[in-house]
C-alpha cells in the first residue's frame, strides 16, 4: 500500500506550531514571524508537503469545491441559506455540495472527517451545538470555515449570525407595546447559542419593563415541531400565560397546532416568515430573520477567507424585523 500523503497537519507538528501558522506561510503572508517562518520551511522540506494544486488555484481565480454542512435538509431556513449560497458560488464559478447533519454529533465528525478526505476547499458550517461540536478536524487540514447562524464558544473562526439577543428585545418590546403583560418563551437545548440568546434578550427586556417573571417563564424545547406543540400545550394546561414567542420556526409550528381549538389562546409570536405563518388563521406574527441576506454575507465571507486565510477572524451580525401579523395583536 503506498504511503499517505503529507498533510498541512503533518508539518504543523513537525514545526511546532498551528496549521493555521502553515497556511499563512504556504500563502506567502508579511505578518508571520521569521523564525516561525524558518520552522515552517524546515518542516515542509523534512516531510516533503506539496500544497495542493486547488489552492494555488484558487488565488488564481480557478475554481472552488464548497461544503454547506447543515443539521435539517427540510428546514426552511436552511434551504434558503443554501440556494443563496449555490446563487453566489455559481456567479465565481464554484461547487456547491450539501451535507446534513440532522443535529447529531456523531454525525457530524463523520461528515467533516469525510470532507477533509474529499479535500474541499472550504466549508459553511452550521454547527450541532454551540459547545460541544469540534471543527478542529477541518480546521487542521487547513481547510477554512465559517460558521453560520450559529456560533462555537471559545472558536475563533468566522461566523455571520442573526443578533439574536436583539432579536429576542425586539419580539418583547413588540408583545408589550400590544399591550400583553405575562409572558413564555419557547427556547431550544441550553447548549444551543441562537434560541438560548433569543430566549435571554427576550426575558431580560421584560424584567427591564419591570415585568416580574416566574422559572417557568422559559420552556425548553428540542427545536422540532413535537417539543413546540407539547410545551404550547403545557403553558395552555397551565394557565396564566397571555403571550408566548417561540424561538425556532419548527417549534413556532407546533405551537401554533396546540392553539387551534384552545379558547382564550394566547397571543402567539414566531420565528421565521414561512410560508405557513401567512396562509393559517389567524395569520401568524413573526420575527423575520434575514436569512437570505446571511447565506449571501457567509458565502462571500468564504471567498474572502480562501483569498486571504491570514486574515483575523470577523464577525458580522444581521438584524431581524417583526412583520405583525393576527396573532399579535390586542385582545
Amino acid at each position: 500500500m503506498a504511503a499517505s500523503r503529507p498533510t498541512i497537519m503533518d508539518v504543523a507538528r513537525a514545526a511546532g506550531v498551528s496549521s493555521a501558522t502553515v497556511s499563512r506561510v504556504m500563502n506567502g503572508a508579511t505578518t508571520v514571524d521569521k523564525g516561525l517562518v524558518e520552522r515552517v520551511q524546515e518542516a515542509v522540506e523534512a516531510t516533503g508537503y506539496v500544497p495542493s494544486a486547488l489552492g494555488r488555484s484558487l488565488r488564481r481565480g480557478g475554481v472552488a469545491q464548497i461544503a454547506v454542512v447543515a443539521p435539517d435538509a427540510e428546514n426552511p431556513y436552511f434551504v434558503q441559506v443554501v440556494s443563496e449560497v449555490e446563487r453566489i458560488a455559481r456567479g465565481e464559478n464554484h461547487t456547491v455540495s450539501v451535507a446534513h447533519t440532522e443535529d447529531d454529533l456523531a454525525l457530524e465528525r463523520a461528515c467533516f472527517a469525510q470532507l477533509v478526505g474529499r479535500h474541499v476547499s472550504g466549508v459553511l458550517l452550521v454547527p450541532v451545538d454551540s459547545r460541544r461540536t469540534d471543527p478542529s478536524p477541518l480546521l487542521d487540514a487547513g481547510i477554512p470555515v465559517v460558521l453560520v447562524d450559529r456560533g462555537i464558544e471559545g472558536a475563533d473562526i468566522d461566523l455571520v449570525a442573526t443578533d439574536n439577543l436583539d432579536a429576542g428585545r425586539q419580539a418583547a418590546r413588540h408583545l408589550a407595546e400590544r399591550g400583553f403583560r405575562a409572558p413564555a418563551v419557547i427556547a431550544g437545548p441550553a447548549s444551543l447559542r441562537t434560541t438560548e440568546d433569543r430566549a435571554s434578550g427576550f426575558l431580560a427586556a421584560w424584567r427591564e419593563l419591570g415585568v416580574d417573571l416566574p422559572d417557568t417563564a422559559r420552556r425548553r424545547g428540542d427545536l422540532h415541531v413535537d417539543s413546540g406543540r407539547a410545551q404550547m400545550e403545557a403553558l395552555l394546561a397551565e394557565g396564566g400565560v397571555d403571550c408566548v414567542y417561540v424561538t425556532n420556526n419548527r417549534m413556532s409550528a407546533g405551537a401554533f397546532e396546540a392553539l387551534r381549538d384552545a379558547e382564550h389562546a394566547p397571543a402567539l409570536l414566531a420565528t421565521d416568515d414561512d410560508l405557513w405563518t401567512r396562509l393559517v388563521t389567524p395569520a401568524v406574527s413573526v420575527v423575520h430573520q434575514p436569512v437570505r441576506a446571511t447565506g449571501r454575507a457567509a458565502a462571500r465571507m468564504l471567498g474572502q477567507r480562501l483569498a486571504t486565510p491570514e486574515e483575523e477572524a470577523s464577525t458580522t451580525l444581521l438584524r431581524s424585523r417583526i412583520i405583525e401579523r393576527e396573532s399579535t395583536r390586542p385582545r
